[in-house]
């Protein structure tokens, strides 16, 4: 498999689709696995999953399994072997994820108090946004503004 519709996503988390033959690939049960609640990635699938409950399998520990993280955490906290699949057509990749044609991501903001009157706030702001600033974020995994 190296694809999957957003659809099809939701039917395997939920329960509906429950062989990789449904969606293209072996004739093999998918085992649907589940974050904690409360992480960042949870929280994500369930706004993903737009209100459908999720089931999830006990055996994905067998090779069939899909599961969802971050991106970062997937390419730079891991070392499993973990394979990303397209979402829609769209790649997780930095470029699909800056020009919005992945459809399951996330955006990190900068916000602060209108009163507070701490004078670094503004220059933290302004070096998150200059060109070092965005090369840190990049550094760092993640994708740059523009």
């Amino acid at each position: 498999m190296d694809g999957l519709t957003s659809e099809q996503v939701r039917d395997i988390f939920s329960g509906e689709i429950k062989s990789w033959s449904e969606v293209g690939g072996e004739h093999l049960p998918i085992e649907a696995l589940s974050r904690n609640k409360g992480s960042g990635s949870q929280t994500a699938m369930d706004k993903f999953m737009a209100g459908r409950e999720q089931k999830q399998s006990p055996l994905g520990v067998f090779g069939r399994s899909i599961g969802y993280s971050f991106r970062y955490y997937a390419e730079n906290m891991t070392d499993s072997g973990v394979k990303l699949l397209a979402l829609d057509g769209a790649y997780p990749d930095r470029e699909h994820i800056a020009d919005g044609s992945y459809p399951l991501a996330s955006s990190f903001y900068a916000v602060y108090r209108k009163d507070n009157d701490n004078e670094q706030v503004p220059v933290l702001i302004d070096w998150l946004l200059s060109d070092e600033g965005q090369s840190l974020v990049e550094q760092a995994g993640y994708v740059p503004i523009g």
